[in-house]
């Protein structure tokens, strides 16, 4: 199934802002971003979850969340300050 993967002030690499992954039926935010990394490597990945926020469809998701065929995918960083 294809999934529509949206990169916004994310710290990952990325052909383009927003484009297709493919993922296994009923994968994860998780597994979609590791088929995202597998393609498009970084040297810590781990270090950059905890700063983002998903979003499925205008809805919060976490890493656990199961993805649907054209869903959209939002990743953003979650920005810090005061």
């Amino acid at each position: 199934m294809q999934v529509k993967l949206r990169l916004l002030l994310a710290d990952l690499p990325a052909p383009t802002d927003a484009y297709m992954v493919e993922v296994e039926e009923g994968a994860t935010v998780e597994q979609a971003l590791a088929a995202h990394l597998k393609h498009n490597p970084v040297e810590d990945p781990h270090n950059l979850l905890p700063k983002s926020m998903f979003i499925i469809g205008k809805k919060p998701a976490k890493l656990d969340s199961v993805l649907q065929d054209q869903d959209e995918l939002l990743v953003v960083r979650v920005l810090g300050g005061g």
